[in-house]
């Protein structure tokens, strides 16, 4: 719908149809862990540009980018409108509430493989931002790097756009080609963090098993790769629990607050 139910009161106006569902979304209520957060609608003929055009941004590149981290990226949201920030963290695995926006069940997912964007003070998204495309922050034809769905007042979090993708078996509407002025990883960098990738991998259970955590992922710290282990809210018993390093790399606390659907993070708010 646009406007959407959130934003008239949930009432069910057939003139603000836009789409119709024609896939089963990939949520689930059943605590099982999903690639993607993710379904797809046929448009109504004429409701929606087909040129994939986004407000404030323009036309995107087809071919989609990878995220890595320290990557700068942007989205334009129904409710904060264009704004930027930079990838904190990838391989992230996290706990996501859901509720609904009009009255329903509450309910927790897992996700895996998930892409971490800095959101201080909920600049970044905020609540009714969900299924905003986050692209690389360039001036012209930027690619698509992950689909937003879920976050916190500090962390946002993306689907890779190629999971997203393969799971939906879709491909982008764009430019073809990629935009002249794409990001590059840093090599070195990316070395370390596939290390700490593969410590992270190996001990998942160990992690998530840390008293109130929400989830954790790879970022870089002062010197280099760490693996940060997000709470909900900081306790002694979650310093005790995590260790100063696995493997060789540093282990990293980090307080988040709880992880929600952005949906349903503050979801009465108007956007300006």
């Amino acid at each position: 719908n646009q406007s959407g139910l959130i934003d008239s009161n949930c009432q069910n106006e057939p003139l603000d149809y836009v789409a119709h569902l024609s896939s089963l979304s990939s949520v689930n209520d059943e605590g099982m862990e999903s690639p993607v957060d993710a379904a797809i609608a046929e448009i109504v003929p004429g409701q929606v540009s087909t040129d994939g055009a986004i407000l404030e941004i323009g036309q995107t590149s087809s071919p989609p980018g990878e995220a890595f981290l320290g990557q700068r990226v942007k989205k334009s949201g129904r409710t904060t409108g264009l704004t930027a920030s930079k990838i904190d963290a990838l391989n992230a695995t996290v706990t996501v509430g859901y509720t609904s926006e009009c009255g329903g069940p509450q309910y927790t997912s897992m996700y895996t493989g998930q892409i971490i964007v800095a959101n201080k003070g909920s600049k970044f998204i905020a609540g009714g931002d969900s299924g905003s495309l986050m692209v690389e922050d360039v001036a012209t034809n930027p690619r698509a790097v992950g689909l937003l769905f879920a976050g916190s007042s500090s962390i946002a979090i993306a689907n890779p756009i190629g999971d997203v993708l393969d799971y939906l078996h879709v491909t982008l509407v764009g430019q073809p080609g990629s935009s002249a002025a794409s990001q590059t990883a840093d090599a070195s960098l990316a070395q370390g963090a596939i290390h700490a990738m593969a410590a992270q991998g190996r001990n998942a259970r160990r992690l998530i098993s840390v008293p109130g955590a929400v989830g954790h992922a790879v970022g870089f710290g002062a010197n280099g790769a760490v693996i940060k282990v997000y709470v909900a809210q900081m306790s002694e018993r979650a310093r005790q629990s995590v260790p100063a390093q696995i493997e060789g790399v540093p282990v990293v606390l980090e307080e988040t607050g709880p992880i929600v659907a952005i949906g349903s993070m503050n979801a009465c708010q108007k956007r300006r």
